[in-house]
């Protein structure tokens, strides 16, 4: 084996003795090292340095010492085992955080559709019960109207007399009687037994200038219908230059549901259909020997196509449904007056008073 002399001399020098090799290599592993872990590859090195080192390397050469302490400080095996061991401990811990956080939305995920399907069955029974309620209720007006109006089968509403001038009594008996005494074609001091006859309340949509109407109670029923069908067949009774018009006195229930279907009986109008007002309230009409009723607000529908009228939006008819949609007004929240006020201190107490600014 020829000598280091004499490789010299034959011109085969290795490429790792010349200057830009070594340079080369010390910068590769210069980069490949973390500065950050040099106290863990120390460690490393410490424990590596007992081996016994290459036969190839030169003892006492300073690049071949830089070289073997940037080997040591790379990391091992071991080091990167551990490294993957901890990444993997950490991902498995956090894991298990996520996995038990859905565990427990999807418990609690059933738990409101559970909640959820019992409410919809809820709701569905109070849906059912209020119909039921609200059938009941409706009959039940019905009823009461119905007793209300046999209370009033003796009551006359009479409109358009003029009320007496400012100070002067009227005397509601006096009045009638010389009206229907007109009606009926009788001397006009004929006598009628009233029970009772006063003048309406005057509602807010009336004016002034319109007079209230008359309600009395007359004590003989057949006389009180044959005064009310009498008014009806003489429709141009005036007295004092005014129309004079006789009603039948009805539960203000009773005349609420029918301005509620005035929409229906103008269209029947129009259109020349008579119709009639049955009791305790509903709408009547006898077409083709065909009856066709409203008593209800299922009924309109039915008896709007029966008859081709318009389609028309009707109330309710009981008027227990008059705003179904209206909201309780909320109370605006408190709010600190934005007008700053100067306080004027009391000498010997704690109490200040507030004092109103004097305008500028």
């Amino acid at each position: 084996m020829a000598s280091k002399k004499q490789r010299n001399a034959m011109g085969h020098a290795p490429a790792a003795d010349t200057p830009a090799a070594k340079t080369s290599l010390r910068r590769y592993f210069a980069e490949q090292t973390d500065p950050h872990r040099r106290d863990k590859m120390a460690r490393a090195a410490q424990t590596r340095g007992s081996q016994p080192s290459s036969p190839t390397a030169s003892d006492g050469s300073t690049e071949d010492h830089e070289i073997r302490t940037l080997l040591t400080q790379l990391p091992s095996k071991s080091d990167l085992a551990a490294m993957f061991q901890k990444l993997e401990d950490s991902f498995s811990e956090k894991l298990q955080a996520v996995t038990a956080d859905v565990q427990q939305l999807g418990a609690r995920v059933q738990d409101l559709e559970e909640e959820t399907e019992n409410i919809n069955k809820q709701w569905a029974e109070a849906y059912t019960t209020q119909e039921t309620h609200a059938e009941a209720i409706r009959y039940l007006q019905r009823r009461l109207d119905d007793v209300d109006n046999r209370g009033r089968r003796n009551n006359l509403r009479v409109r358009g007399i003029p009320e007496s001038a400012e100070g002067v009594t009227e005397n509601p008996i006096q009045v009638l009687t010389t009206v229907f005494n007109r009606i009926l074609a009788r001397p006009k001091d004929t006598a009628i037994t009233f029970d009772r006859a006063h003048r309406a309340a005057r509602p807010r949509n009336l004016p002034p200038d319109r007079p209230r109407n008359l309600i009395c109670r007359i004590h003989n029923f057949p006389l009180k219908e044959e005064i009310f069908r009498k008014a009806h067949q003489n429709k141009d009774l005036t007295i004092d230059g005014q129309l004079v018009t006789v009603f039948q006195d009805l539960a203000p229930s009773i005349l609420q549901a029918r301005r509620a279907l005035r929409p229906i009986t103008q269209a029947l109008l129009e259109r020349q259909i008579k119709f009639r007002w049955n009791f305790p309230f509903a709408l009547t009409v006898n077409l083709q020997n065909k009856i066709h009723t409203i008593s209800s607000p299922e009924d309109v529908p039915e008896f709007q196509r029966a008859l081709k009228l318009p389609p028309s939006e009707v109330e309710d008819l009981t008027g227990l449904a008059a705003n179904p949609t209206r909201q309780t007004p909320q109370k605006p929240k408190w709010q600190r007056s934005p007008r700053k006020r100067r306080r004027q201190n009391h000498p010997g107490t704690d109490i200040s008073v507030p004092t109103r600014e004097e305008p500028a």
